[in-house]
């Protein structure tokens, strides 16, 4: 019996503790997010795009991010207009609006985020928001690859592997995804490992291939691990 009390008084402990944790959390949240409205108020773009990531991100919240967003953008806060763009091309908190995101991608671009260079090459080559320019698109992606942005290698790979809006070379795709997977882009490791075991653009080698495999499943890319033998 007395074990029993125990047992209860413990559970019930530990019910009371689990209330106080998150009431502090709560009041950590908020606060946190009371600092960033002031500040973004006082005119920091900084604080404007990371209370548009606290309000996006965390409660879900895009059409309340947007004007914070807009805000930094305006004040040309390359990274609040990279995400303000996303918002208007997914239609989220807004209707989408194609061409209004094309434009919100080449002013962060222009600021020097390469995924808003990544986001606006995908755009020029699928006539997105802006007219289709396959050679323009084709430059951005080799821009924010060489930057960087392994997305953007791994996307110029697959479409030169599969001649999505580009002629195909599968060779020449499978050089940028190797760049990818060298740039630790586990999907790209995963992409180069089925082009080495279908032979496709690179010399058939399937002892090469596993081991991209085995490399691509560790990084992450769940679909990897289902080649793995």
């Amino acid at each position: 019996m007395m074990r029993s009390k125990k047992t209860r008084r413990v559970g019930r402990t530990g019910v009371l503790l689990a209330i106080v944790l998150t009431a502090v959390a709560g009041m950590c949240v908020a606060g946190e997010r009371e600092k960033l409205e002031a500040q973004c108020a006082g005119g920091s773009p900084e604080a404007c795009y990371k209370a548009g990531t606290y309000f996006e991100y965390r409660l879900n919240e895009a059409a309340t991010a947007l004007p914070y967003y807009r805000r930094a953008c305006d004040a040309t806060y390359a990274l609040a207009c990279t995400n303000l763009g996303s918002l208007y091309g997914r239609g989220m908190g807004t209707p989408v609006d194609n061409p209004k995101a094309a434009t919100l991608y080449r002013k962060a671009c222009e600021g020097g985020d390469m995924m808003a260079c990544t986001n606006l090459a995908d755009f020029l080559l699928r006539g997105v928001g802006v007219p289709a320019n396959s050679a323009a698109g084709l430059a951005l992606y080799r821009r924010s690859c060489e930057a960087g942005d392994m997305v953007a290698c791994r996307d110029l790979g697959i479409r030169y592997v599969f001649g999505q809006n580009v002629s195909a070379d599968p060779v020449l795709g499978a050089t940028w995804l190797r760049k990818a997977c060298n740039g630790n882009s586990a999907q790209a490791c995963g992409d180069l490992a089925y082009l080495y075991h279908n032979g496709i653009g690179v010399r058939r080698d399937v002892v090469t291939a596993q081991r991209l495999f085995k490399s691509s499943c560790t990084g992450g890319y769940k679909q990897a691990c289902q080649a793995v033998r």
